[in-house]
């Protein structure tokens, strides 16, 4: 009796496992997990991309029109055909872009001189208000040039999920060439 269980067990053991379908296993749940991984740092990448176009638009904003001692209309709306050069690739359909000059008087106190919002619809500073910035932005009696830019960006995922994701950036220059860069027109 005990000969014809020590027979199959050696039987049992000698048979090959058969193992074919393990890798098609491991294959199905593997997968999906190296999918979805790949698919959320791609987004996450693009994500970051526009972030930096964002800052980038801002600075150089910025930087464009303190380079001006007058800026006027037609310079300024060139100046948002820059910004929209400098998100693109992306979308630039949802890009605002807002500019002000900011003086600082004898106290300090700051005021918007000028204020110019694009495109149509984005609310401008008012003019002759007072706004607040950073400490030690300004010194007396100077001035500086504020750009505010703002873009939905929207990614295949984040539009499944949650909407477009606002993304903000401000940038700050002072003028070079003057004590204030000037409106006319």
């Amino acid at each position: 009796m005990f000969a014809m269980r020590d027979r199959c067990a050696i039987r049992l053991r000698a048979r090959p496992l058969d193992d074919t379908g393990n890798a098609l296993i491991e294959a199905a749940l593997v997968f999906p997990i190296l999918f979805i991984l790949s698919f959320g740092v791609s987004e996450l990448c693009e994500g970051f991309i526009a972030s930096r176009r964002v800052e980038t638009a801002a600075f150089t904003a910025a930087d464009l029109v303190a380079r001006l001692q007058t800026v006027n209309s037609a310079d300024l709306v060139a100046l948002k055909s820059i910004i929209d050069e400098t998100i693109k690739p992306l979308p630039v359909a949802t890009v605002e872009l807002v500019v002000t000059s900011v003086v600082a008087d004898e106290n300090n106190v700051t005021t918007v001189a000028w204020s110019e919002a694009f495109p149509v619809g984005v609310t401008a500073q008012t003019a002759n208000a007072s706004i607040s910035l950073p400490a030690g932005l300004t010194l007396p009696n100077s001035s500086v040039i504020f750009a505010q830019v703002r873009y939905t960006f929207r990614s295949t995922l984040s539009t499944l999920i949650v909407g477009g994701v606002q993304l903000r950036a401000q940038a700050y220059q002072q003028p070079r060439f003057a004590a204030q860069v000037a409106k006319s027109g």
